[in-house]
């Protein structure tokens, strides 16, 4: 579970900035998986966990560069980890 102010923060600015840089390429992506002998349902599916793993991942990244960006700002937090939130 990622720490619900990295959460907030990715929300509300990280995926804004992904939108802008265009790194999902969701034509490239859809044109690969025409070349696939799939059906329907499982295009889909596929279609699917591709997204939700570019947003799983998108916000581990920015998690994990602010967690980093805080850490070179600040003597105090030099955990490996972040936080676990109780």
């Amino acid at each position: 579970m990622m720490n619900p102010i990295y959460e907030k923060l990715f929300y509300t600015y990280g995926r804004s900035v992904l939108d802008d840089l265009n790194c999902y390429d969701e034509k490239e992506l859809l044109s690969h998986l025409d070349s696939l002998p799939l059906d329907k349902k499982t295009r889909l599916h596929l279609e699917d966990l591709f997204f939700d793993y570019y947003c799983q991942w998108s916000t581990a990244a920015f998690s994990l560069g602010l967690h980093l960006g805080l850490s070179l700002l600040c003597d105090d937090i030099r955990r490996v980890r972040p936080q676990q939130v109780q």
